[in-house]
């Protein structure tokens, strides 16, 4: 015999699992289904190529003070005084508000949704 019994029973294995297998019914399209899809998957950048804000394109700092002219260290990546510890160019966040230290002075972002 050509076929040793480990072959055959492979053979015979492979064989019976095509048989009933229905490729709708299968657990992978079961998890697909039951997936949750998202409209928009991708978040939607609040400041441009610039780091102006897209909505009002005001070039605003991120100490959220109306009128800065840029109170943080120049950025390595835009070389803008206005961004904080990240670069503002084609950023997706923007802070909510900030709180100074030793005082009770919060500054809420006006420029969010």
């Amino acid at each position: 015999m050509s076929n040793s019994i480990g072959e055959r029973e492979r053979d015979l294995v492979s064989a019976n699992l095509s048989t009933g297998f229905d490729p709708d019914r299968s657990n992978r399209e079961r998890r697909k289904l039951k997936r949750k899809i998202y409209s928009n998957g991708r978040k939607r950048t609040l400041y441009d190529e610039r780091g102006h804000l897209v909505k009002s394109d005001q070039n605003v700092c991120d100490c959220l003070q109306p009128d800065c002219p840029g109170c943080h260290f120049p950025c390595p990546k835009c070389g803008s005084p206005m961004c904080g510890h990240e670069c503002r160019v084609n950023r997706k966040w923007m802070y909510d508000q900030v709180e100074i230290e030793g005082t009770d002075k919060v500054l809420r972002n006006r420029f969010r949704d």
